[in-house]
């Protein structure tokens, strides 16, 4: 249950139980209230019958006055008289008032009604018994209008605590009214939005759980901060790390092969034996061959062309080569125009995504057709590769390549969706715009490519 609820159910429960409470001491009041005017009113009566009998007496014949007895008696309230006359054996009644036009519930009555009392007083005229008079309680008028007190008080009652429980209703409610907005902002911060903050409420207690929840949002939004830029530093230290190999390799490497293929050549010129001849192309195989492996490397590590062209170039260079080395596959790619240069690290992520994904749909999917196209929106850069391959069999892992390419787009702040089928896969990528350089930094993006077709660069190789 919400608090609101528990508020208004104890206070329901405090108000049926001061009404309970009430209701019995009103009820016991009653009690003794109506049975005091009950035997009042037989008091009465009997003093009202002896006054009457007294009167008679020498004005109205002995054998007569029971007969003309009920004629000259008016039953008083809350009491009832009943005449028997011993000559004939009738019981006669007085006039007396009219019964109450509402009577109360039988319930309620039993509640109240005080114990019946009956009166027998005997007639004794000139030494001879005439009769009886019967005299009993009837509390009925005063049970019936104890019942509409009661009613009334009980439905004032109950309109007093159904406006007392929608004023407290409409109290709390505007008191936690600012648990609504500490809620939603949590869960904007639950969302990933790290900026939302609440504010100062004027709630004294409210105000310092909206304090300490800005202060959690300060710092998960520094936390991120520093996220960011470790993971950049990592991205940045590996591509470094990397860069350092490959001119290592380049630098170190290059000249000894040069040199094995020199003194191979001189070797194979000055030899008069054929074996060593033999022996000399041999070595210049195997230094081709080793050519070729760091030529690998290098290209593995980091291709060269990164950081040194445009990325717009870098990008279709490998798309032309590889429809040159694959001529039944039609690559195509589209590239928006007016692109900004990004940083070297997002760069050569952006080249890894299409030479992995391309690499993938060549090599394991069997496409036929590859398109690639790049763009950016106000935040991010965005490529997708969708091919019509085979696409990724249920239930295999991720390869090292595609674990890795999703590894640094995750470090770069960024993330990657792949979506496969019997159709082909496409592979979305998303990356943050950050450490941008050149035109189009502040810019609103470029539109997502072949919405309308205008403004792209297209590079389609078809063979």
């Amino acid at each position: 249950m919400t608090l609101r609820t528990r508020i208004l159910l104890v206070i329901l429960a405090m108000q049926l139980l001061l009404v309970g409470v009430l209701a019995a001491g009103s009820l016991d009041r009653l009690r003794r209230d109506i049975a005091t005017e009950t035997r009042m009113g037989a008091e009465t009566a009997r003093n009202l019958v002896l006054a009457t009998i007294g009167t008679m007496q020498g004005a109205v014949p002995a054998d007569r006055i029971m007969a003309l007895l009920p004629e000259r008696l008016t039953e008083p309230r809350h009491a009832r008289i009943g005449i028997l006359d011993a000559l004939d054996g009738t019981l006669r009644q007085p006039a007396g008032p009219p019964d109450p036009a509402k009577r109360s519930p039988r319930w309620f009555a039993a509640l109240v009604a005080p114990d019946p009392q009956e009166t027998r007083l005997p007639v004794v005229i000139g030494g001879r018994p005439r009769g009886y008079v019967l005299i009993t309680g009837d509390p009925a008028q005063e049970i019936a209008r104890a019942w509409r007190d009661m009613r009334d008080l009980m439905a004032l009652a109950l309109v007093t605590g159904a406006l007392q429980a929608g004023l407290i209703a409409w109290a709390v409610g505007q008191a936690l009214r600012p648990v609504g907005t500490i809620s939603a902002r949590l869960s904007d911060l639950t969302r990933g939005d790290l900026e939302a903050r609440i504010g100062p409420l004027p709630q004294p207690d409210l105000a310092p759980l909206a304090r300490h929840a800005d202060a959690l949002a300060e710092a998960l939004e520094q936390a991120r901060r520093d996220r960011t830029r470790l993971q950049h530093q990592i991205v940045a230290r590996g591509d470094a790390e990397r860069k350092a190999i490959a001119r290592d390799l380049h630098d170190e490497m290059g000249p000894c092969l040069f040199g094995l293929r020199v003194e191979a050549d001189a070797l194979r010129a000055a030899a008069t034996d054929p074996a060593m001849v033999q022996s000399a192309e041999q070595i210049a195989v195997i230094a081709e061959q080793i050519a070729r492996v760091n030529r690998a490397l290098l290209n593995d590590l980091r291709p060269m062309a990164v950081g040194q062209l445009p990325l717009a170039a870098v990008l279709s260079d490998y798309a032309e080569d590889l429809a040159r080395r694959f001529p039944d596959m039609t690559i195509g790619l589209e590239i928006a125009a007016g692109l900004p240069e990004p940083d070297e690290a997002t760069a050569l992520t952006l080249f890894r995504i299409l030479q992995e994904g391309t690499t993938n749909a060549l090599r394991h999917a069997q496409a036929r057709q590859v398109d690639i196209r790049l763009w950016t929106d106000p935040a991010h850069w965005r490529m997708i590769l969708s091919d019509d391959g085979t696409g990724i069999a249920e239930g295999r892992r991720e390869g090292a390549g595609l674990t890795g390419m999703r590894e640094r787009i995750t470090l770069l702040g960024g993330d990657l969706n792949i979506a496969t089928g019997p159709d082909g896969t496409v592979l979305q990528a998303r990356l943050p715009r950050t450490g941008l350089t050149g035109a189009g930094i502040d810019g609103a993006g470029v539109a997502e490519p072949g919405l309308d077709g205008a403004g792209m660069h297209r590079n389609r190789t078809t063979t």
